[in-house]
């Protein structure tokens, strides 16, 4: 009798509550939309923010539930806390440096590494290869899903003294750096003199002649005016700054197959679209410093690579061998 008294109110649960589960199958099949909260550090005037929301309408405009919303100027956090935000569910996506992801995937150390590459050709064929794919898989470990490589451009030279047109010419220069070991013994290994300063003080530090030059991607020379300050911008291309857009991969592996697919299709043609943007604002950009009075010259950079071959030998359990030895099957 008590095993009849349990059976019906079992059953009368069932069909007390039945209507809620139709409603939710009902839900599921109709399909709710999905926000993506797609956090950048950039500001309006950036072309990572195009390619953010290139990415967004291309995403949104398919139809399938997903609705992915472009957040810059830091308004969810910083890089870091954009990606520690992706294990708490504040932030579905985000757009990181290479640097900043190593933390979480050592692999990513490859690109604080002087000469990995030297060209953008060189870049390219790497990332749409098997290095790619190590990293792509390196940060799938770390609970992200790598969608798409941003190109920033390299890291040059300038100074107010003389063309850098070989090791010898920078024999003397203090050249300002980050506070990097690694850097700082690239620039000391090719002649120069590394001075550690702050960002904040380099504009000044160059005009009173604190120090010579430093080195940066031509497009942040550009717009921080160091042109006003300096003359010569010589393409030593030692350094290659990777941006990283990723999405957390419990969010990504929740979604439906052709979520997915529409979500890495979308992805893909925002790379393209985002490496032909960045390469047309570097070539307005050197077209700019040089009507600003800079002298551009580039150079022969084997012997600057030869050279700091050491650097990359000494720290490959920093990066490991596997993700090091792909690499340098690009090399050109």
């Amino acid at each position: 009798m008590k095993k009849q008294r349990i059976g019906i109110c079992v059953l009368v649960l069932l069909v007390a509550f039945s209507p809620l589960f139709a409603q939710g199958a009902s839900d599921s099949d109709q399909g709710k939309t999905l926000v993506l909260k797609f956090s950048d550090q950039v500001n309006e005037d950036n072309p990572h923010l195009k390619a953010d929301r290139h990415f967004a309408e291309l995403v949104n405009a398919a139809g399938v539930g997903l609705d992915v919303q472009v957040f810059p100027n830091s308004q969810l956090g910083t890089a870091r806390e954009s990606l520690e935000g992706m294990n708490s569910g504040t932030v579905e996506i985000t757009k990181v440096s290479a640097g900043e992801l190593n933390v979480f995937a050592p692999e990513f150390s490859l690109f604080s590494l002087p000469y990995i590459f030297v060209s953008k050709n060189e870049v390219k064929s790497a990332l749409e290869g098997e290095v790619g794919d190590i990293l792509k898989s390196s940060v799938r470990d770390a609970g992200f899903e790598l969608l798409a490589f941003y190109d920033t451009g390299f890291r040059s030279i300038f100074n107010g003294k003389r063309p850098v047109t070989s090791m010898e010419d920078l024999n003397g220069l203090k050249i300002r750096v980050i506070n990097d070991p690694i850097m700082i013994e690239t620039v000391n290994t090719l002649g120069g003199i590394a001075t550690p300063l702050a960002y904040s003080e380099l504009y000044t530090a160059l005009r009173q002649g604190v120090v010579d030059g430093a080195e940066q991607p031509a497009v942040a020379l550009y717009a921080q005016k160091f042109y006003e300050v300096s003359t010569y911008y010589s393409l030593t291309n030692h350094f290659y700054d990777c941006n990283v857009v990723v999405m957390s991969k419990k969010v990504y592996d929740s979604l439906t197959a052709e979520q997915q697919k529409i979500i890495k299709d979308a992805a893909a043609k925002t790379q393209e679209f985002e490496w032909d943007l960045w390469n047309e604002l570097e070539k307005e950009v050197l077209n700019d410093l040089r009507a600003e009075g800079m002298i551009i010259n580039e150079l022969d950079l084997q012997s600057f690579r030869d050279a700091t071959n050491f650097i990359v030998d000494k720290n490959s359990d920093m990066v490991g061998e596997e993700i090091l030895k792909a690499a340098r099957k690009y090399i050109q």
